[in-house]
């Protein structure tokens, strides 16, 4: 019983208490995401020659709906911060594919931003991951429970 308690209430998983600025750069991610996520349907043509090369039509279409869903869906419930590491989570193949087969065929240099651009969202994901949804949450205003709650089971 007391394991469990600790567990629950330990500071390592409780993200409350991060700092604000974590959570703007958290909202700023998951518009990001999201924005991204809309580009990918506007710029159909693109995304097709980048994935035609190396796969048949069909299976291109589900691949770009795919991507732009999970950018749109993920990106808003990583700004809302509602189930963020399982949004995250769902980002990481995306971004691996990214920068494993996409930026390669663009070359790696430094004039390659969108290869910067995504190891930069790769590495905030993989922050997040680690340090949680933060304070301005629903994670935190739903899971977490309240102080009234804590102290009564105590």
């Amino acid at each position: 019983m007391a394991l469990t308690h600790e567990f629950r209430h330990s500071p390592r998983i409780n993200s409350a208490n991060n700092p604000v600025w974590m959570d703007g750069l958290r909202i700023l991610l998951g518009l990001f995401l999201f924005v991204k996520g809309l580009l990918f349907l506007e710029h159909t043509t693109d995304v097709f020659y980048i994935f035609s090369s190396s796969q048949d039509v069909i299976s291109t279409g589900k691949a770009h709906f795919l991507t732009s869903l999970v950018h749109i869906v993920g990106g808003l419930m990583i700004a809302f911060g509602m189930l963020t590491r399982l949004a995250l989570l769902c980002q990481i193949p995306i971004l691996i594919g990214a920068l494993l087969i996409v930026n390669p065929q663009r070359g790696i240099s430094l004039e390659n931003t969108e290869l910067i651009m995504s190891l930069v969202v790769m590495a905030l994901i993989l922050f997040f991951m680690i340090k949680g949804p933060g304070r301005y949450s629903v994670d935190n205003k739903v899971l977490r429970p309240k102080q009234s709650e804590a102290a009564a089971e105590a």
